[in-house]
């Protein structure tokens, strides 16, 4: 029997109008020129899925491999058996496999001698998705192959898009749960919407031009902008985002919802009427349905993270609030006004920055840092306003607003308040030794009641008090460099006066009222 192939007669071939959509990849790997021509016009004008075939050739095996590992989104391999060796197309689909780790191209062998490659030997032995002889192979027979082939490449892909869409969602949430703050979350969630889609270049492109916002008693506001929208921070949403997405704003029903625009991509969770959380991406495509339902599961999952981390941070500002409130309150009763306590707070956050604590350490200690002097509350006015010197009997009470403010704060569960109490308790040690309530030394004197205690003297010094005019830099640094290794901790003095001007600034931008 002839191994030619055989065909009806078909209308002359024509030149394929030029198509956007991309073609689907049969690699025909044979040492006959004559089977490379008779396959090509055999599928001339095939299409699956509304996309064509283009075809890639190669004539041994090592080029079939070269061939693939250039374009591994072959879709179909057609393989000859027996080429530069008896084997060579045995090799080759082995290679395919476990080389080039590519399980996805459909691997169909083919052969003019199936006495040298016997079908159940080789379906058993190698990863192959058929086994044709070549005289078998007529038109229509090749055309169901490569329809069958082409669902199967399709599926597969598909599911491996899907997979790796979850992944990316996956790695995207670990992403954003490590940004605690609401405006890296919210810029967060923008820079990771576009790599959730698969970045294939026949998936999807969009300009990362977005916005995150949340509302709050009545009041959408941006958190976050990427693109065009960086700079529109804290304005109105509403304003900003295209007329043909408000729809979704007005629309007051509690729960997630979404809608593509051919101004972009726009969705809302709103869990109360006074908690809504919305997203809008300007120019936002998706190709299909796996991409859509990859970006409502991601975007659906992010408000909800979004809403929580606003709603904490909510509530961290209110405690804030509550901090500074109540060392206000011991401020006024001291008679000490002003912005002491903001520069106290600011000078503390730099200067834990420049020793090497961590970012949140250092926004840690600046917002416990107001709680500083809490203890006075118990202190008597004629004691804590007496104009003149203290009585050894009164320093004794004075004294005591140290231990009164770690007694105050120290058995709160918050990490907040438990660090006032510390620093309450601490910034009245002394490096040497020889300071109050516990007589602490060095190292033993907890790090943020030693910052604390320099931020304060600093800011005292410096600032106009009602028993004194206000120390000029030169006296200052003077008196730190005589109290460094004494009262303060060495390092931290060094620290404060190699980076003098940011603090000098801080005290320009919070001047006490004249």
């Amino acid at each position: 029997m002839s191994d030619e192939l055989i065909f009806a007669d078909e209308v002359h071939p024509t030149e394929q109008a030029p198509t956007a959509v991309r073609p689907w990849k049969i690699l025909i790997v044979d040492d006959d020129e004559e089977v490379h021509s008779i396959t090509k016009l055999a599928l001339r004008n095939f299409t699956f899925d509304d996309r064509p075939l283009t075809f890639l050739h190669a004539y041994s095996g090592k080029e079939g491999i070269d061939t693939l590992q250039q374009n591994p989104d072959v879709a179909v391999c057609l393989l000859d058996v027996v080429m530069e060796t008896e084997h060579a197309g045995l090799d080759t689909a082995n290679a395919i496999r476990s080389d080039l780790k590519n399980g996805f191209v459909r691997i169909v062998l083919r052969t003019g001698q199936p006495g040298q490659a016997p079908e159940e030997t080789i379906i058993a032995e190698y990863d192959i998705n058929d086994y044709k002889e070549k005289t078998e192979l007529t038109r229509g027979k090749l055309h169901t192959l490569i329809y069958s082939c082409l669902r199967s490449y399709r599926d597969i892909i598909a599911l491996d898009r899907s997979r790796q869409g979850l992944e990316r969602i996956l790695e995207s949430s670990t992403q954003l749960q490590q940004k605690t703050y609401l405006k890296d979350f919210a810029k967060g969630i923008l820079e990771q919407i576009t790599a959730i889609l698969s970045p294939e270049e026949d998936a999807f492109y969009a300009k990362n031009d977005g916005v995150a916002a949340f509302e709050h008693s009545g009041e959408l506001k941006v958190i976050a902008g990427t693109g065009e929208f960086a700079d529109k921070e804290s304005e109105n949403a509403y304003q900003i985002i295209p007329a043909e997405c408000r729809e979704i704003i007005d629309d007051e029903e509690p729960g997630f919802k979404s809608k593509m625009t051919s101004a972009g991509f726009i969705c809302m969770y709103r869990s109360s009427e006074e908690h809504t959380g919305l997203l809008f991406m300007r120019e936002l495509k998706t190709r299909n349905e796996l991409e859509n339902h990859l970006l409502q599961m991601f975007c659906r999952n992010a408000l909800t993270a979004f809403e929580n981390i606003s709603l904490r941070t909510l509530l961290e500002e209110s405690q804030r609030e509550i901090v500074y409130l109540l060392g206000d309150a011991v401020e006024h009763r001291s008679k000490e006004t002003g912005y002491h306590l903001k520069r106290v707070s600011e000078i503390s956050f730099v200067l834990a920055t420049k020793c090497g604590l961590s970012q949140e350490t250092a926004r840690s200690i600046r917002e416990a840092a107001p709680l500083h002097d809490l203890g006075k509350i118990a202190i008597p006015d004629s004691i804590l306003n007496k104009p003149a010197k203290l009585d050894a009997e009164e320093w004794e009470v004075m004294k005591s607003h140290s231990e009164v403010g770690y007694e105050m704060l120290h058995s709160s569960d918050k990490p907040l308040l438990k660090l006032g109490a510390e620093i309450a308790r601490d910034h009245h040690e002394r490096w040497d030794g020889t300071g109050y309530p516990a007589g602490k030394k060095g190292d033993e004197i907890g790090i943020a009641g030693r910052i604390t205690a320099i931020a304060d003297v600093f800011d005292a010094l410096c600032s106009r008090r009602v028993y004194k005019s206000p120390w000029d830099m030169k006296r200052v640094e003077e008196y730190f460099q005589l109290q460094r290794g004494l009262h303060f901790d060495p390092d931290l003095v060094d620290l404060l006066f190699e980076h003098l001007d940011e603090f000098i600034e801080i005290q320009q931008n919070y001047p006490d009222p004249e």
